[in-house]
């Protein structure tokens, strides 16, 4: 029971108290008399501001934003970055202790590039990640604006806010409801409860109806709802929560309880920046020790040779270029119908072993659609989606019926006739919708399929009277007047109930005596529809000879059946085979029954042999031990509340897996946000959803969950391709600082050459690196290991071999050089220019940690062959323009020079070509189809 239904309780007397009833379980009269309401006159305005003043406003909590200034400081909370301001600030103090007639460039252009550096990155990644934290305003926006409520004897329209507990709503279809309540008076009501508790057929509701003490939320048919809306009827109901208290504000708390959660990607950089720390502290300290140990040398040189060591080891570029990659990945994304909502969330899909998807509105498309007719004794199947009226009824052989026999001739005019719905098309979207009950949708849309729209059969009936639909009778007759004076009952509901009324059936033949072996038939066919899953109507009519009103529904001509149900989306079958390729598990959870689901999870392949359903009530009863030790034995959870999804997205992480969970209504809310990465649906979805959710389905489309994996998985490959590219790079700047440091004469290189090589030489092919194209058997690929790092054994293997030999290629030119002081420095503008050009050569092995570069697809690569060229120019600018010499400390080079500098950048190719063809020997590549990991299967 809702917490807020408290508000309305009287004090408990002395005795031991008995156990409470909820409300949707109380009887109306008992209700009334316990909240001392009358069903007619409502509060009076006094008692009404009294307990607003109590209770509060009808409002739920607004988020609290953070600041843009909170935001771009939190930008600076990064390891490497931190590294980097200790790094500057050195910088800062060594340049103040400089000798004052050097330049002010020569003696702060470190700290100055070191500085512009972290404040670039700040304002990227702040650029990139800002994103209002709207979830819990989009609550908001389902709420009513105004509400019709009894106050004083009187009905009269207060804006929604100023609903209070106690306080009468009266509605009628079209309105939205403004608060729970518990319904006192019912006419043929029912509202849509899809965004709520994840049914897509309309909630037939009736105040006098018994319910079950532990009812779930769908079955509670004696309450309704805020964030919902009345499809049709009338009803009159007293508000028993308000604001945080209502079903949807305990949903926002559940939301905000969550908070925010860090993607995988966010934790393997979190993780590799502190291992980077504490390698740049321990060489750092190493070389101070080793400085101070050796003596001879004044504290702030010593200080700048470890600010160069810090700015060696550190891949200044590593975190722009991460930025600029995933931003990229999230521009194709977009193209491809998924709009990116978190930037680190671009390749968490591409790391998830588990899909929880919602079945309403994501596997299927949350619009009921007639898939069987049953007429005059012949099976009738009907094409098309949803409430767009294109398709056709077939017959058995599956050809297009053109001539309607009089059976479907008749039953589809009673559909169209027997409705209360509209069908219209947005011209805006070229979309068809329905306004009032999807049931009734779908019926009108049937149909205009078989050419009986309510256009064309409505001008010739007259409207005279209708009966409309209850819970207890079960059925709906609309009684017109043909052309020829006739007055006809077309009436429609449940098969047990109109089955029996029925005397006559109509056949190809004529009308005739129904037969017991017409009742029969009639059965089968209605089990066989039921047990595939469809939603069964019994479809009759009478020509009136009698205007005796009990008799109307009495003496029917049977005309036929239909089934229907909300079916799965286009292309989700193909897209839940692709993610079995790719080695993902993926599971149903929704609020709908469990016939239902696992009927939609059986059509679309979701479903194995030896899979089981379980209901929300049966995991309730469940232990979290037993739920452990069950859950990837489970395919179908059914009838799940917000509180359940959330329980099985975090049983599922516990069990050490990548959750995406799909969905679009507000109870998936919450299992969004807890999720690694939420995947809302943009166009039929909630706003609460998208709000909560880190990737948005612009196009509703799940097939599009396969292109965002496809996409992920690419972009995270691509971003190990990269890391290890700045990595080997700068373990040669740092082998190369780190031996130079040790020999006194040798001057090692500035931070300023070190920063231009990690930046601007290196930056370029990184980035280009970074959008290099997928490879093709990416989706026959397992997905990663949670527990994997950001790179494997075998890359820092290959880290230290390049940087060993980068670096000691730059070592041997200052061991051969002449060892006098403009020898040596002209050795180190040379071994400056080795090390940024070296790199250049070594971008096109990175292309692949194992494959030859001769062997690669495509073989040369557009992107990274203009970012080399275009470094390789920039660098070219710092040697050649006089001007920038004293800049960067270089000299004009003798074609000597050139000649061993251009020789000694080839070198890394062959030298890892070799190492390549070593490991090809040891371990040979194998491109085996995806599996799960064992602990995702236990089959």
């Amino acid at each position: 029971m809702s917490q807020a239904a408290t508000a309305l309780r009287r004090p408990e007397s002395n005795a031991a108290p008995a156990a409470p009833v909820p409300v949707h379980a109380e009887e109306v009269g008992a209700f009334l008399e316990r909240v001392g309401v009358s069903s007619s006159g409502g509060l009076s305005e006094a008692e009404a501001q009294k307990r607003l003043a109590e209770h509060g406003k009808n409002l739920l909590p607004e988020t609290k934003k953070k600041s843009a200034l909170v935001r771009i400081l939190e930008q600076f909370a990064n390891p490497l970055v931190l590294t980097l301001l200790a790094a500057a600030t050195i910088a800062v103090v060594v340049g103040f202790t400089a000798d004052k007639h050097e330049s002010f460039l020569h003696r702060f252009g470190d700290a100055i590039a070191i500085l512009l550096i972290v404040i670039l990155n700040a304002f990227l990644g702040y650029y990139q990640e800002r994103r209002a934290e709207a979830a819990l305003e989009a609550l908001q926006k389902l709420s009513a604006p105004n509400a019709r409520v009894r106050r004083g004897g009187k009905t009269v329209v207060i804006a929604a806010e100023d609903v209070a507990p106690g306080d009468i709503l009266e509605l009628e279809a079209g309105d939205a409801v403004p608060a729970d309540a518990r319904l006192v008076q019912t006419i043929s009501f029912a509202t849509e409860e899809a965004a709520l508790t994840g049914e897509s057929a309309a909630a037939v509701k009736d105040a006098l109806a018994p319910v079950a003490r532990d009812a779930p939320l769908g079955d509670r048919v004696t309450m309704i709802f805020t964030g919902t809306s009345v499809v049709r009827g009338k009803g009159r109901a007293v508000v028993t929560a308000t604001g945080v208290n209502t079903e949807l504000g305990r949903i926002g708390e559940m939301i905000r309880s969550v908070g925010e959660q860090k993607t995988p990607l966010e934790e393997r950089l979190d993780r590799f920046g502190a291992i980077i720390l504490r390698v740049c502290l321990a060489l750092s300290a190493v070389l101070l020790g080793w400085g101070f140990i050796r003596g001879g040398r004044p504290w702030h040189e010593l200080l700048l040779e470890g600010v160069s060591l810090a700015v060696a080891a550190i891949p200044e570029g590593l975190p722009a270029i991460t930025t600029i990659t995933l931003a990229l990945g999230m521009q194709r994304m977009a193209k491809r119908g998924a709009i990116v909502r978190k930037l680190p969330a671009v390749e968490t899909l591409g790391a998830a072993t588990i899909i929880a998807s919602d079945k309403t509105g994501t596997l299927t498309q949350n619009e009921m659609t007639v898939r069987n007719v049953y007429a005059g004794g012949h099976r009738y199947t009907v094409s098309g989606e949803g409430y767009n009226p294109v398709g056709a009824v077939r017959d058995e052989a599956g050809a297009e019926v053109v001539d309607l026999s009089a059976p479907l001739n008749y039953l589809l005019a009673t559909v169209a006739l027997c409705n209360n719905a509209s069908l219209n098309e947005d011209q805006a979207t070229g979309r068809w919708n329905i306004v009032g009950d999807p049931t009734e949708g779908a019926l009108l849309t049937l149909a205009a399929k078989g050419g009986q729209s309510r256009e064309s059969v409505a001008p010739s009936h007259a409207f005279v009277h209708e009966l409309p639909f209850d819970s207890d009778r079960k059925r709906m007759t609309v009684i017109t007047r043909d052309e020829r004076g006739r007055e006809i009952a077309h009436v429609k509901g449940s098969v047990d109930v109109l089955l029996p009324l029925c005397v006559k059936f109509a056949d190809d033949k004529g009308v005739r005596a129904l037969t017991e072996d017409d009742r029969r038939a009639i059965i089968a066919e209605a089990d066989r529809m039921s047990e595939a899953a469809l939603r069964v109507l019994a479809i009759c009519r009478r020509v009136r000879v009698s205007h005796d009103a009990d008799d109307i529904e009495r003496e029917l001509t049977f005309l036929g059946l239909v089934g229907m149900m909300d079916p799965p989306r286009q292309g989700v079958k193909e897209a839940v085979a692709e993610c079995r390729r790719a080695g993902i598990r993926a599971v149903m959870i929704t609020g709908d029954h469990r016939l239902t689901a696992t009927a939609i999870a059986k059509e679309i392949g979701l479903w194995d042999e030896g899979d089981e359903a379980l209901s929300g009530a049966e995991l309730a009863a469940m232990s979290d031990e037993e739920l452990a030790r069950r859950i990837m034995h489970l395919r179908v959870f059914a009838r799940t509340t917000a509180e359940q999804k959330l329980r099985l997205v975090r049983a599922f992480k516990a069990h050490g897996h990548i959750v995406a969970m799909t969905g679009d209504g507000v109870n998936d809310a919450p299992a969004l946000r807890e999720a690694h990465i939420g995947v809302a649906m943009g166009r039929g979805g909630t706003d609460v959803a998208r709000q909560a959710a880190d990737l948005v389905l612009a196009d509703d489309n799940f097939a599009t969950i396969v292109e965002a994996v496809r996409e992920g998985r690419a972009i995270y490959r691509n971003i190990q391709k990269f890391i290890f590219f700045l990595l080997s790079s700068n373990m040669g700047l740092l082998v190369a600082v780190f031996v130079v440091s040790f020999f006194g004469k040798w001057p090692p290189l500035t931070p300023l050459m070190i920063l231009w090589i990690n930046l601007v030489t290196n930056g370029l092919p990184a980035l280009a690196l970074g959008i290099d194209p997928p490879d093709p058997q990416l989706m026959s690929e397992a997905p990663r290991p949670r527990d994997e790092g950001l790179l494997v054994k075998r890359d820092y293997l290959g880290i230290l071999y390049v940087g060993a030999f980068m670096g000691l290629a730059a070592v041997a030119l200052y061991a051969t050089s002449e060892q006098t002081e403009e020898g040596l420095l002209r050795t180190r503008a040379v071994a400056f220019s080795l090390l940024a050009l070296s790199p250049l050569f070594h971008a096109w092995s990175c292309r692949s940690p194992v494959i030859s570069i001769f062997a690669s697809k495509p073989l040369v690569s557009l992107p990274l062959l203009v970012a080399v060229a275009a470094s390789a120019a920039i660098h070219l600018i710092a040697l050649l323009v006089p001007a920038l010499r004293p800049v960067f400390r270089t000299y004009e080079m003798s074609s000597h020079e050139w000649m061993v500098l251009l020789v000694l950048s080839a070198l890394i190719v062959p030298a890892v070509e070799i190492a390549k063809l070593v490991y090809r020997r040891i371990r040979p590549v194998d491109a085996g189809p995806a599996r799960l990991p064992a602990s995702a299967d236990p089959r």
